[in-house]
């Protein structure tokens, strides 16, 4: 059985076909360096182990492993996170081949060709083993392939393209924001640019920096804020304190003005493009200053209606059937 993973900071995305049917399922990432009590001992706790180090998967703990640093990439967490992702999924546990992404820093070097090895030590990381608590059975991860963060997800938009039209791909994710400028038909990449310090993290740090005075929350706890920011109810049933929701909501709105200037100004380092799409976890953050800034039709700017699947949908796409890894 073949997966396609995206092994994003913040969450791990899935897809798969299955009697035909392409099936999706995203997986948070918080995982604390030691393991958790399971009270109800119903044989589903997510306790790990890999290499003698043990890890568990906790939403709520503010001791979770960081993972919106590129080293995150090649750690014992990630390969953690997938096997968590695998076992969440509904997939019956067995021996797998899975698809991964690396960010474009890491994938590719200043003459857009693979460093193979960065990928050679991807596959290496993710082909570890990781056993689970009270032996319970698990994934085997057999075979890895490594493909390139953010390109792969325009593969259909670009498979219908002209020939003398390209792509821009603006890939906005937990750590990095990944761009490419492609050919149609994926005949070539013209430039990318890949920024590992510009990434929705920029805003979870800020809403967990707000409230450290008064209490210590998980990256993933604060993510929840930014995904519910609109919905009053939850955010004052979240925030009940009027004054430090206030202070939380000026720091979204101030953090999320820097996170989109960021962006604007990488875009400042590409021309000659016709079409524009945007992808990743924080496509909708940044979607309507990218369309201002790039100035292209309505009908040439792709969003869609959950770009976190995005990428892995489309390595799905560019790489089910075929053979050639």
């Amino acid at each position: 059985m073949r997966i396609f993973v995206d092994d994003g900071s913040t969450n791990i995305k899935l897809a798969w076909k299955e009697n035909g049917e392409v099936k999706t399922f995203i997986s948070p990432n918080s995982f604390k360096p030691e393991w958790s009590l399971n009270l109800f001992d119903d044989g589903q706790s997510a306790n790990y182990e890999i290499e003698g180090e043990k890890f568990s998967f906790d939403p709520g703990s503010a001791d979770a492993v960081v993972t919106t640093e590129t080293r995150y990439q090649y750690s014992q967490v990630n390969t953690v996170a997938i096997h968590h992702a695998l076992l969440q999924s509904g997939i019956e546990p067995q021996v797998v081949d899975v698809v991964v992404t690396l960010p474009l820093s890491e994938y590719l070097n200043a003459d857009f060709q693979p460093k193979t090895e960065n990928i050679t030590r991807k596959k290496k990381s993710v082909k570890r083993d990781v056993t689970l608590q009270g032996n319970r059975q698990g994934f085997t991860i057999d075979k890895v392939t490594v493909l390139p963060e953010s390109i792969p997800a325009g593969f259909n938009v670009l498979t219908g393209l002209q020939d003398d039209d390209s792509l821009l791909i603006v890939d906005l994710g937990g750590t990095t924001l990944d761009v490419s400028h492609v050919r149609s038909k994926m005949s070539g990449i013209t430039n990318t640019w890949c920024d590992p310090k510009i990434g929705v993290s920029i805003i979870t740090n800020g809403i967990k920096n707000a409230l450290a005075g008064h209490t210590r929350i998980s990256s993933l706890q604060a993510d929840n804020i930014i995904v519910h920011r609109e919905e009053k109810d939850w955010i004052e049933h979240r925030l009940p304190d009027a004054r430090l929701r206030q202070a939380v909501m000026n720091t979204m709105e101030e953090k999320e003005r820097i996170l989109t200037n960021r962006v604007v100004d990488t875009l400042d380092r590409f021309t000659g493009y016709t079409h524009v799409m945007c992808v990743g976890g924080g496509a909708k953050l940044i979607a309507d200053a990218v369309k201002k800034a790039t100035n292209v039709p309505s009908d040439r700017f792709f969003t869609s209606n959950d770009p976190q699947f995005d990428l892995v949908l489309g390595m799905l796409e560019m790489k089910e059937g075929s053979a050639n890894d």
